[in-house]
């Protein structure tokens, strides 16, 4: 496997005055949104700290100023596009990116080290780097190879709701000879077809998470059409597939993703990452239903296998990582009333504890936390039933006017079989609130995910 050059370690090593925070999770979580009230609130914390009273840089009055700038060698971060959805006449969600993209913030601040204090004011740069979380699920398959993964992609697709998605799919295989003779018009029509039925898998209405490859559903900058995507499992026999087979020919272009695909990702970009923030929309998961919940779990426990910094396991080949603490977000805390924001941050660490043990153990710093990165609601009291309950009040997504609803209760732990059967979950989208953005962005908790993943770069 490819590991970074002790040249490429040692710059990362070198560069004191840079951290490098990537903004990863999976679809509709909210990463664009994420990056843009990150950076637009600190531009603006420079003359409005009261904006982040948690980030201890600027309760303490010692934010200066920042200033966005592009990242070299990196596709440019949307920052200005996606202010102005939020901040302008529509009042609308930014488009999602899509692909690897970034931007530089720096940060200039007067330091409380006693030797930085004689030097007058430092600058930290925050190099904000965006990806799709969906590239992480792709990380096991360094570690696995073709027949290993098409028969447990065989067990996955034969249960649930994939069931009826991949049934058109899997009737192909039935009829297919893994040892008969390369046929590239078979190759295509399998890989049409697996494709179809992730794609359908992966719908919102559906809400399934663990896709693999990911970047069939997410290919950033490769083309939909590229022939590394063309793949699809096939089933396994207990025979060694002979060379020339359409068992071997698959096997050599899922070999070939691995390694022009996903292991440069790894190699180029995440090996540099000082720190990373998850988000998870844990209140879609619930809405979805028991069966999207469940892959929600299986797709966020795949993606922290990218943190195991274990000599043995699948990051082995990864030497010179260096992350060092990873923070998990439940995002779009606001469209709960406040009063559940405890217990939305319990289900996270519930949902996370079995991974985030294991790369503690490694020594990664984790903690989880509830947020929104730009408040749409408003925290109000009202009658149900004669019930005096909190409620929030905004504008839902598709209607024309402000409404104040009971939104639901989050559970502190995993769902039981009672909660799903009477579909206690139906939680609803809001549009963003009219805000000018001239004084930073609203938000529950921005400030606090600040301070844990560069406060201590601040001091």
């Amino acid at each position: 496997m490819t590991r970074p050059t002790p040249k490429a370690v040692y710059r990362r090593l070198a560069d004191r005055n840079t951290v490098r925070v990537a903004v990863t999770g999976l679809r509709r979580c909210g990463k664009t949104v994420f990056t843009t009230s990150f950076v637009h609130n600190l531009m603006s914390a420079g003359q409005w700290p009261d904006l982040l009273p948690f980030l201890k840089v600027a309760a303490r009055g010692d934010l200066i100023a920042a200033e966005a700038f592009p990242l070299p060698g990196m596709p440019a971060f949307p920052f200005d596009d996606s202010l102005a959805a939020i901040t302008g006449a529509r009042h609308d969600w930014p488009a999602a990116t899509d692909q690897l993209c970034g931007l530089r913030l720096a940060v200039r601040y007067r330091s409380r080290r006693p030797l930085a204090r004689l030097r007058g004011t430092r600058v930290l740069n925050i190099d904000l780097i965006d990806y799709p979380g969906e590239w992480l699920l792709d990380l096991p398959l360094l570690a696995k190879e073709f027949a290993a993964w098409s028969a447990e992609t065989l067990a996955l697709t034969a249960s649930g709701p994939r069931t009826a998605f991949f049934a058109e799919w899997r009737a192909f295989l039935d009829g297919l000879d893994p040892a008969a003779p390369s046929d590239a018009g078979v190759m295509k029509r399998a890989a049409t077809l697996y494709a179809a039925a992730l794609r359908k898998a992966g719908a919102p209405e559906a809400g399934l998470t663990l896709n693999q490859p990911a970047r069939i559903l997410r290919p950033g900058t490769l083309a939909p059409d590229d022939a590394l995507l063309a793949l699809s499992p096939l089933r396994v026999s207990t025979e060694a597939p002979a060379p020339g087979s359409l068992f071997a020919a698959m096997a050599a272009r899922y070999d070939a993703y691995r390694e022009r695909v996903v292991a440069p990702f790894y190699r180029d970009h995440f090996c540099y990452f000082d720190a990373q923030i998850v988000l998870v929309d844990l209140l879609g998961a619930l809405k979805a239903g028991q069966a999207a919940f469940d892959d929600m779990r299986a797709a966020i426990a795949a993606i922290l296998q990218s943190f195991d910094y274990s000599r043995s396991g699948v990051r082995a080949w990864l030497d010179g990582a260096l992350t060092e603490r990873v923070l998990f977000a439940a995002t779009k805390a606001d469209h709960v009333s406040s009063n559940q924001h405890p217990n939305l941050r319990r289900l996270l660490e519930e949902v996370v504890a079995r991974e985030a043990n294991r790369i503690r153990f490694r020594g990664v710093e984790t903690r989880a936390v509830a947020l929104s990165s730009v408040r749409c609601t408003d925290d109000v009291l009202g009658e149900v039933q004669g019930q005096t309950l909190s409620m929030v009040r905004g504008l839902p997504a598709g209607r024309s006017s402000e409404t104040a609803l009971f939104p639901g209760e989050i559970p502190a732990h995993f769902p039981g079989p009672q909660d799903w059967r009477e579909g206690r979950f139906r939680f609803l989208d809001f549009q963003p609130a009219h805000v000018s953005g001239a004084r930073g962005l609203p938000h529950i908790g921005l400030d606090e995910a600040m301070q844990e993943l560069v406060g201590t770069r601040l001091r």
